[in-house]
């Protein structure tokens, strides 16, 4: 009998006390703004009482009102950046306005992306008889990624830029080549040697989210579908793909020591090969050699993502060892 990973997933309600604890330190870190203070400024803004959103980040303060959404901010958003991933993606990215300041803090008014995060979806998403909804997601999910591919930018960067990408992406390597086990090295090897095929001539150049995890993919719960994709903050210009690793998010569950694939192998291929089905479709033709140079950036993404202890105080700054969390996401990822 094929297990029921979804057990295994967090209950919506079990996410609830990390977020509390985050709007804590929002509002301890900024003494000069109050709770009520931003919520009157917020209700002022969109005309008619806010309430606080389900899912927040370690350094803003988000509440809902109607169709807008009023984020308070401990730094400022680039709102070009934001311009641009609009531009880039459609439809997956709300507009963004700024609001001013109120006191320290900066203020944004942004359109509400409708559902919910998909880290409080995936209970239900990933349960026996949700099939159809969670395919639908993967699909969305693709043509998210097409919509980059499609609206690559140009022109070709200059030699700086590369030699500046390149240095640091090697570096990155070198790095957890130094503290990773041993069984992670051969693919990490392999990776130093492919990483010029992410700044050959022609390979494009997009604007990634790069935090593309779980609490920043809205769905709706109720047909799947990707309603949205928020927190732009750390979007920055790379090669394509190294971004594309945010899929394994969608097709499993993290516990304490294992990550959970669907226990049906044939589904998962299923979902994973609708994934590029979809991507390809939207795009076009795509070359061996785009396919190849794909699939080293989505695992250098992965290993930058998950091969850095992801704790505020550390991130990309000391190698995950076992035991650490983001452990169990490198081992299943980047050597499955």
């Amino acid at each position: 009998m094929n297990m029921d990973i979804s057990q295994y997933a967090v209950r919506p309600e079990e996410i609830d006390p990390l977020s509390a604890s985050q709007i804590s330190n929002f509002f301890r870190r900024h003494k000069f703004v109050t709770k009520e203070e931003c919520n009157d400024a917020a209700a002022s803004i969109a005309g008619s009482p806010v309430s606080p959103t389900l899912i927040h980040g370690s350094t803003s303060y988000t509440v809902t009102a109607g169709t807008k959404t009023i984020q308070f901010r401990h730094s400022a958003l680039n709102l070009e950046v934001m311009e641009q991933a609009r531009k880039t993606y459609g439809r997956f990215v709300p507009i963004c306005k700024s609001r001013g300041m109120l006191a320290e803090v900066h203020v944004y008014e942004m359109d509400l992306v409708p559902g919910v995060a998909f880290s409080r979806a995936r209970r239900q998403l990933v349960s026996p008889g949700m099939e159809e909804r969670l395919l639908r997601t993967v699909q969305d999910f693709a043509r998210f990624f097409a919509s980059a591919w499609l609206a690559r930018l140009a022109p070709e960067p200059d030699l700086d830029r590369v030699v500046e990408i390149h240095s640091h992406y090697s570096g990155i390597l070198v790095r957890l080549s130094q503290r990773l086990p041993a069984r992670f090295l051969p693919r990490l090897n392999k990776l130093r040697e492919e990483l010029p095929l992410l700044l050959r001539p022609g390979y494009p150049l997009v604007l990634n989210h790069d935090d593309l995890l779980e609490m920043n993919i809205h769905v709706d719960k109720d047909t799947g579908r990707i309603t949205g994709i928020v927190d732009w903050a750390d979007a920055r210009i790379a090669p394509f793909g190294t971004s594309l690793g945010a899929l394994e998010a969608v097709l499993g569950v993290e516990t304490s020591s294992l990550w959970l694939y669907h226990p049906n192998h044939e589904y998962h291929e299923y979902l994973r090969n609708k994934f590029w089905e979809t991507f390809y479709e939207a795009t076009g033709g795509i070359t061996d050699d785009d396919r190849r140079t794909m699939e080293a950036a989505r695992l250098f993404g992965l290993f930058r993502t998950y091969g850095f202890d992801r704790r505020p105080e550390n991130y990309d700054a000391k190698p995950v060892t076992e035991g650490d969390q983001g452990f169990v996401c490198l081992e299943a990822f980047c050597l499955r």
